[in-house]
C-alpha cells in the first residue's frame, strides 16, 4: 500500500473564532502534508431547492498520523473535500481511512 502514496494533499484543521454577534466564524488552517491514495467511492445526486447536485464521495489513504484534529478538510490539488469518517483499519497505527465528501465551491 506504501508504494500507492504517491498524491500530496493538504490537511486542514478548523479553528472558531467568536464573531461578535453570539456565534463563531470557521477558518481552516493548514495542519500538515501528507502522501495518499485516493479512491472515487459513492456518487449521488438529489434535488435542492429545484436544482440537480452530485456529491462524490472518496476514500483517501494514508499512513498513520497520530491526535488528529476533530474537524478536517483536505486540499487535493483545487479541490475541497469534507472528511466524514477517519478509521485505523487494521488497529495497528500503520494507516488511515478517510471518507469524505467533495465540497461544491
Amino acid at each position: 500500500m506504501i508504494g500507492q502514496l504517491r498524491t500530496p494533499i493538504g490537511l486542514y484543521r478548523a479553528e472558531e473564532t467568536p464573531d461578535g454577534r453570539g456565534g463563531f466564524e470557521t477558518r481552516w488552517i493548514f495542519h500538515t502534508r501528507l502522501w495518499a491514495h485516493i479512491e472515487p467511492r459513492i456518487s449521488r445526486e438529489m434535488d435542492r431547492n429545484g436544482r440537480r447536485t452530485v456529491t462524490q464521495a472518496y476514500q483517501v489513504v494514508t499512513r498513520f498520523y497520530p491526535n488528529l484534529p476533530e474537524r478536517l478538510r483536505i486540499l487535493w490539488g483545487e479541490r475541497i473535500l469534507r472528511v466524514i469518517a477517519v478509521s485505523d483499519p487494521d488497529a495497528r497505527g500503520s494507516r488511515l481511512h478517510f471518507i469524505c465528501e467533495e465540497e461544491q465551491q
